[in-house]
């Protein structure tokens, strides 16, 4: 199965990336134009940003972390979420949460800003 997740930062002040565990996102939707489809395994996502992608239900059976940090503040917050595929009927997420990016590193968010 796929799934399209419209990803919209509507804060004031931080950016966010955005990830999901062991999943990769299929990005078809930028501010409301389609752009050209490439994979990412996380999104960074700038003040009034918004973004839409697909993710494929394709790995085993199981509860993924799905996780939004901030970037580019000296303390970073995470929001942290579970994923669980239709039928799993076992316990939490296993490991940790997927780390993102330096929350520091500016060059990461830039190349992937010309890479939309």
């Amino acid at each position: 199965a796929a799934y399209r997740l419209r990803i919209s930062n509507v804060g004031l002040k931080a950016s966010l990336n955005f990830r999901i565990q062991s999943h990769r996102m299929l990005l078809v939707e930028t501010e409301g134009s389609y752009t050209v489809q490439r994979q990412y395994e996380s999104l960074d996502v700038h003040v009034g940003q918004s973004y839409s992608v697909i993710v494929r239900a394709d790995q085993p059976l199981g509860a993924y972390f799905m996780v939004a940090s901030t970037r580019f503040l000296d303390d970073e917050v995470w929001g942290v979420a579970t994923v669980r595929y239709s039928g799993f009927s076992g316990g939490p997420s296993s490991g940790h949460p997927p780390p993102g990016p330096d929350p520091l590193d500016y060059f990461f968010s830039m190349h992937q800003a010309r890479t939309i």
